[in-house]
């Protein structure tokens, strides 16, 4: 089905995506009623559907598509949306073809029923008059705190049998009402390959400036006229699968049979169309309280990052999120007195209140739209609002340019923001932003810390005592925060024992806690209890004389490679904005007069695979430690990057780090200490902890120049290492 301009809305996590820039007036959800939907002929602007190819369907299917045909009018009022369909049932699941449901926003398009008929051994039976549907507003997305206040027609056909065919056809108007002169939306065709006559076609009026386009695995038909309208029809007959998409390739490379459709001319009059709702909606009443609001912030702090940071934490703390999607507010802003007053708004309510805030202290701050779920390819593509589901505001703070989430929780500070996924936003200007690529930034900090502490002074083979922390920063501290407070003390205490166990099962658990700071929106997890080393690493066990180091090590980056027959040219992915780190502490028996401790394993910082890949240790007297981490620094890489990248897995080393005890002979000079990486005042909440590499290349297939490797003791007997090496971390 074509999907006009307005989309469902969603949300992902802290920040909620609004299904497109909008907010209006809640309402609560309306009772179930017995409707008749409207009835009506098919237009008179569409054709009968495209005749069935007679193709057997394949030996295991369960259901074959005679025709599945949708058409399109990009009217001047409207969007008219005719879809019709006829399948045969060919086995029992695939009765479910008979929940029939129709959707539609009331006071922005509605919807009307052709026919509806069950054909039985060649005999139709016609329910078009009969059937009565059951309509709800059922808000999918309420737990969600979302209302878009859409319709949906249910219908249970009756009687329905393997081997019958359902036919039914229906026609959906929309229109968004405060772009109502615009049209743009987007049609698939078939994703998979399947026997039977499938349709798209497009109809616009003669003289209106539409304009489609298509990837390049639809065939380019020639336009025609039908009276006074346009018209496209891209048609295919029992096709194939698509074209496998390249492993790892980005998104964007996996678009397959797409027609979109746009009046607008560029991105730049989407822009000055929609500014203005944005400029209205910020501008505060003579007596609006958020000038009083604005008057504290402006009190306390003259410096511009100051003021924009308790903006931020405003919107954030005061206003909770609620998308409202209804009565024109899926693309128009709620005003930000209004949002203030009732305290809750979507992306557009939050984001007009922190514009309105920082122009009062003297900042600039325009919106920005963008796509919650990243936007690959957006350049690809016409100008068309229902692209976008988010919008933010972006400031002028000391003359750079910060982007603001007024739906996130927990921002306090500017300089620790945390990456965003977006990789194009459309700035809303008087004069019409253009398109623009976001820059991608180098994650500032781990999302997740892991800190271990070891006492093995008894003896590496004898239990110790283990303490262990996570340190979580983001919308993950947030989010399991909130959890953590809701439920009662045991159950919160079970399932942080549960989480280390998955990490660390040699650890017995018996204490756990989790403690929030709010104020740097840092969650620590922490776990007390007895650990036994000679089962932490079966393939090197602890003894009396030596072990492995816990959590020492990165596994090995994976070989970047694709079948052949897949394009070899594309680009990969990889796990931005990921960043982890892990620490661990080993205190080791006293050494005495007659022998000392030696670490064996060495340091490196790397980047392969579009990864930076650190590890650092020391050993000082009876201690050893060691940190490592791995953190993305883009979102792909060239295929020519993979190519240096998988040149590096070979010798990357990712054998856990081990210590040996080692006898002091009379007269032997033992080897020096080396300088351990961190100490037990280190504040793994800062920003510069010892998860931070030293600065590499970003080169995605170069090695920046290794620290100093640790320092190997004399080698009388390395420990040994097993045919396969199983990574630490």
């Amino acid at each position: 089905m074509i999907a006009p301009v307005q989309g469902e809305a969603r949300a992902d996590s802290p920040q909620k995506a609004d299904g497109a820039p909008g907010a209006g007036t809640g309402a609560a959800a309306g009772p179930a009623q017995i409707a008749e939907v409207p009835i009506a002929p098919a237009p008179d602007w569409t054709r009968p559907p495209p005749a069935d190819t007679g193709t057997p369907a394949p030996e295991n299917a369960s259901v074959r598509f005679i025709y599945s045909d949708n058409q399109a009018l990009a009217g001047p009022n409207s969007l008219e949306t005719y879809t019709a369909i006829r399948v045969r049932l060919l086995k029992p699941e695939a009765l479910q073809f008979g929940n029939l449901t129709l959707s539609w926003t009331p006071g922005a398009g509605g919807m009307t029923l052709h026919w509806l008929r069950v054909i039985r051994q060649g005999k139709t039976i016609d329910l078009t008059r009969t059937a009565k549907f059951t309509v709800v507003r059922r808000e999918s997305g309420l737990e969600l705190a979302m209302l878009d206040g859409r319709l949906t027609a249910f219908y249970q056909v009756p009687d329905l049998q393997v081997g019958d065919e359902l036919e039914w056809a229906a026609t959906a108007t929309s229109f968004d009402p405060t772009l109502r002169e615009h049209r743009s939306g987007i049609a698939l065709l078939p994703q998979g390959g399947m026997p039977g006559a499938f349709r798209t076609r497009l109809l616009w009026p003669e003289g209106a400036k539409l304009r489609w386009q298509a990837t390049p695995d639809v065939m380019r038909p020639a336009a025609a006229k039908v009276g006074k309208l346009q018209t496209v029809s891209f048609e295919m007959t029992d096709p194939g699968a698509p074209p496998e998409a390249a492993m790892g390739s980005p998104g964007r490379f996996s678009l397959s049979r797409l027609i979109e459709f746009s009046d607008f001319a560029d991105w730049a009059e989407l822009s000055r169309r929609v500014r203005p709702l944005y400029d209205k909606a910020a501008q505060l009443k003579p007596d609006s309280p958020v000038r009083a609001e604005a008057a504290k912030i402006a009190a306390s702090t003259t410096d511009p990052i100051k003021r924009t940071e308790a903006a931020l934490q405003l919107v954030e703390d005061r206003i909770r999120y609620v998308y409202v999607g209804m009565d024109g507010g899926n693309m128009t802003p709620a005003d930000a007195d209004e949002t203030w007053q009732r305290r809750f708004g979507d992306c557009k309510g939050k984001t007009v209140l922190l514009i309105a805030l920082l122009r009062e202290l003297g900042i600039t701050a325009d919106p920005l739209l963008v796509n919650s779920r990243g936007g690959d390819g957006m350049d690809q593509r016409l100008p068309n609002p229902g692209l976008f589901d988010h919008v933010v505001a972006r400031a002028s703070v000391n003359g750079r340019l910060v982007l603001l989430d007024g739906t996130r929780l927990g921002d306090r500070s500017l300089a620790q923001l945390p990456p965003t996924p977006w990789r194009f936003g459309l700035p809303l200007t008087a004069q019409g932003g253009k398109l623009e690529k976001l820059a991608m930034p180098v994650p500032p900090w781990p999302q997740g810390i892991n800190v271990l502490d070891i006492d093995a002074r008894a003896g590496l083979a004898e239990p110790t005592r283990v303490t262990a922390r996570r340190i979580l920063r983001g919308d993950d501290a947030i989010q399991l925060a909130t959890w953590l407070s809701s439920v009662p003390a045991d159950q919160a205490q079970r399932a942080i024992k549960d989480y280390w166990h998955g990490e660390e099962p040699w650890v017995d658990a018996e204490q756990a806690s989790w403690k929030m700071d709010q104020a740097a929106g840092v969650l620590t997890l922490t776990l007390t209890g007895e650990g036994d080393l000679t089962i932490a690493d079966p393939d090197y066990p602890a003894t009396a004389v030596g072990g492995r180091i816990p959590s020492s090590a990165l596994s090995t980056p994976a070989r970047l490679r694709r079948p052949k027959s897949q394009d070899q040219t594309l680009p990969w992915v990889t796990g931005y904005p990921s960043f982890q780190c892990w620490a661990t502490t080993l205190r080791l028996p006293p050494g005495g007069a007659s022998a000392y401790w030696s670490l064996f394993g060495e340091g490196y910082s790397r980047v392969i695979g579009g990864a930076e890949l650190m590890r650092r240790a020391g050993l000082t007297g009876d201690i050893a430690r060691s940190v490592i981490s791995r953190r993305f620094l883009t979102p792909e890489i060239s295929a020519a990057d993979a190519i240096a990248s998988n040149a590096q897995v070979a010798d990357f080393d990712a054998y856990p780090l081990a210590v040996r005890r080692q006898a002091l002979f009379k007269g032997a000079a033992r080897w020096p200490d080396k300088p351990l990486p961190f100490t037990d005042a280190t504040d793994w909440t800062a920003p510069d902890n010892p998860c931070m590499a030293p600065p590499v290349s970003t080169s995605a297939g170069k090695a920046a120049a290794p620290p100093a490797p640790v320092v190997y003791a004399p080698p009388p007997a390395p420990p040994p290492r097993p045919a396969t090496a199983k990574p630490g971390s």
